[in-house]
């Protein structure tokens, strides 16, 4: 068999991705703030960008609910009537009707005490605790370890070998410190925390000792039958011990580490005026860009070839992104437009009336492709008169329905059926999902049970019997 080397010419169609078109591709699924993110490092990177001065235009996004748009139309009002700013505010004093006010919070920000880390009040017991100087700097080292729950995911052994000190003296110092406040700080999981903190409080209770370490999984499922069997006590024994649990902390670094909320800004708000829907996008407090005259002249005035090529680029550059940018504004409009006119009984009545959606609905109308419906639609939110939602949330899957129109029923909608239904039942005697079924059939819906279950599994609902315990264990 001879092998050789041979050069041959042949002729293929492929796709090629410039930058540019990258580039624009990569804008479409960015929300308001990552796009004014990008914005703003590009007219940091590109001296051929520049941001248009507007002295009309908001730095900051605003927003309004309809109390503080007419009380915004009305300082409008003021501002640009004859009354001059000198009669509503002085270097002197401020407006009169609001200095009582601000001298009360001004109390309220200096008499209100710096929040403590978790950390610092954990040192602050440890210095009068028994524990001596070296066992003082491990108990400092262990605490730097805690993750947000409060626990220090490691073996005894592990911290050992980490920190290069006896097992006995890990055990000594993680026993000082899971007696501080928060009780149970420190512990390995939330079994051991659970295990530290009855022990502490109930510490004649052995049963209690007993069902948190040996039968914590089956407690989870609420087994409390298999539990009494293992056990050898009484099923109501184990619900009185499973009430005791309840009132422990699993976690117990929550109250000094309370979860940061997540502020959502909206992309797009929705108003209905005059029986029509207005479609504002939230982008006017984005810079503004426009192209750089000075640089751009240099171009005309015999720069060097070197010269010409990096402006040529970063012009280029610098066009495309202002393109891409109008162009994500436009689809956008475009794709909440038409959301609007699928989805119109859901903007005026609610999630009762939302109807299915795919995102090949929305790119057939259009003529888009599903694909950039997909990426414009990804982390963006909209606002509604039912609140702020995710775009997304718009697309769903139907079941068959004798009730609506199109012989559909949004699955959001069952969603809502559901939770209401779950919310209204007896907690004495709550509804299977065979019953479920059964009242969602009398509104002329088509739906099985394994899709009743699915539903209420996404919806975080615990099947009947469970809900029946849970209840049990509230009402004690």
């Amino acid at each position: 068999m001879n092998l050789n080397h041979q050069l041959v010419q042949k002729q293929t169609q492929k796709l090629v991705m410039t930058q540019d078109l990258r580039q624009s591709i990569e804008l479409l699924p960015l929300s308001t703030v990552e796009l004014a993110d990008r914005i703003s490092a590009e007219l940091v990177e590109n001296p051929m960008l520049e941001e248009e001065a507007s002295s009309e235009r908001s730095k900051n996004p605003e927003l309004y609910s309809s109390d503080d748009l007419r009380r915004k139309e009305k300082n409008d009002f003021i501002k640009n009537s004859d009354v001059g700013w000198q009669d509503s505010f002085t270097l002197d004093r401020p407006q009169a009707r609001g200095s009582d006010a601000s001298d009360r919070n001004q109390k309220y920000i200096e008499s209100s005490p710096n929040a403590q880390s978790l950390s610092e009040h954990l040192l602050w017991q440890l210095r009068i605790s028994p524990l001596k100087e070296k066992e003082m700097e491990i108990a400092e080292i262990l605490i730097s370890m805690l993750d947000d729950r409060g626990f220090i995911p490691k073996t005894e052994q592990e911290l050992s070998t980490e920190i290069n000190v006896p097992v006995k003296t890990i055990q000594k110092v993680l026993g000082q410190i899971h007696q501080l406040d928060p009780l149970g700080i420190g512990a390995r999981n939330i079994q051991q925390t659970l295990l530290v903190q009855s022990k502490i409080l109930r510490p004649n209770d052995e049963k209690l000792h007993d069902l948190i370490e040996n039968h914590l999984k089956d407690l989870e499922k609420l087994d409390y039958k298999g539990i009494s069997k293992k056990m050898g006590i009484s099923i109501e024994n184990v619900e009185a011990m499973a009430a005791e649990i309840k009132k422990l902390e699993p976690f117990p670094a929550t109250l000094y580490n309370p979860k940061k909320p997540d502020y959502i800004l909206p992309d797009v708000i929705v108003r209905e005026i005059g029986g029509e829907f207005n479609i504002l996008l939230n982008d006017e407090w984005l810079p503004k860009l426009k192209i750089n005259k000075e640089y751009k002249g240099f171009l005309k005035k015999g720069a060097k070839d070197s010269d010409k090529e990096y402006i040529s680029s970063k012009l280029n550059s610098a066009e495309w992104l202002i393109r891409s940018v109008n162009q994500r504004r436009q689809t956008l409009y475009r794709v909440v437009s038409a959301i609007i006119e699928l989805q119109t009984e859901f903007f005026r009545k609610g999630v009762r009336h939302l109807r299915p959606l795919t995102l090949k609905d929305i790119a057939e109308r259009l003529e888009l492709h599903e694909s950039t419906v997909s990426r414009i639609t990804s982390n963006k939110y909209i606002q509604t008169s039912w609140g702020i939602l995710e775009l997304k949330w718009f697309f769903s899957s139907g079941l068959k329905s004798k009730s609506s129109e199109g012989g559909m029923e949004s699955s959001k909608t069952i969603h809502d059926m559901i939770r209401n239904l779950v919310k209204e039942e007896d907690p004495e005697n709550p509804l299977s999902d065979q019953e479920i079924v059964e009242l969602i059939e009398k509104k002329g819906i088509e739906i099985a049970r394994r899709t009743v279950a699915k539903y209420r599994k996404i919806l975080k609902i615990l099947p009947s019997n469970q809900r029946k315990k849970v209840k049990s264990l509230e009402a004690r």
